[in-house]
């Protein structure tokens, strides 16, 4: 479940000089989750911002150092298929999780976190692993760390009236077969690796 907010607070620390580590590649505008990005005023680059506090209200910076980075690699390289790819990105997710949740303080983030749950810096509602998780992925992907899945588009689902909470996931494309698949953390607590599943399958979940 997300809750959006109308007041965006800037980072609580200034924006760190990282030139080295900023992405070479330019934005693309109609790359998938650049879009969504843009609406939260975050840009994808290797300093990411750390979205927390629902809906992106509160913002902190992680640097992707080229020690993060060559972890990275290592975990996506060993993947052989797109099923092998999917478990890798799984785990890379989890480990951005866990140094998310150092930078932002959010280290007992709670799965589901919603208005009728927590709130506060120290939590994340799906806006926020969204924003968190498509960072990732968009950097991972102008590396060339995938070699089966793109970066598709966050899709949402649940209107209330439909008897669903409202909830938005970061999603990957299969490459080969045009299939798309949920990046899912808002479901699990700190550090744990998301549900990854089609969004078909997903969009049938509440």
């Amino acid at each position: 479940m997300f809750l959006i907010v109308s007041l965006i607070r800037p980072s609580r620390f200034p924006i760190v000089a990282m030139a080295a580590y900023l992405l070479s590649s330019p934005a693309v505008a109609d790359q998938g989750g650049v879009a969504f990005l843009e609406k939260l005023s975050v840009v994808p680059s290797t300093v990411m911002t750390v979205c927390h506090g629902f809906g992106c209200a509160y913002r902190d910076q992680l640097a992707l150092t080229p020690a993060k980075m060559t972890y990275l690699r290592g975990v996506l390289q060993s993947a052989r298929s797109a099923s092998e790819e999917r478990k890798a990105i799984g785990k890379a997710v989890a480990w951005l999780d866990r140094e998310d949740g150092r930078a932002a303080g959010t280290v007992g983030r709670i799965a589901r976190a919603g208005a009728g749950t927590k709130s506060g810096p120290s939590q994340m509602d799906c806006i926020d692993l969204t924003a968190n998780i498509t960072q990732l992925l968009i950097v991972l992907d102008r590396n060339k760390l995938l070699k089966f899945h793109r970066v598709g588009d966050p899709v949402s689902r649940g209107l209330i009236v439909d008897g669903k909470q409202p909830h938005t996931t970061p999603v990957i494309v299969e490459i080969a077969t045009g299939t798309e698949w949920s990046v899912d953390s808002w479901t699990k607590a700190y550090g744990e690796s998301p549900d990854i599943m089609t969004i078909s399958e997903w969009k049938t979940r509440s």
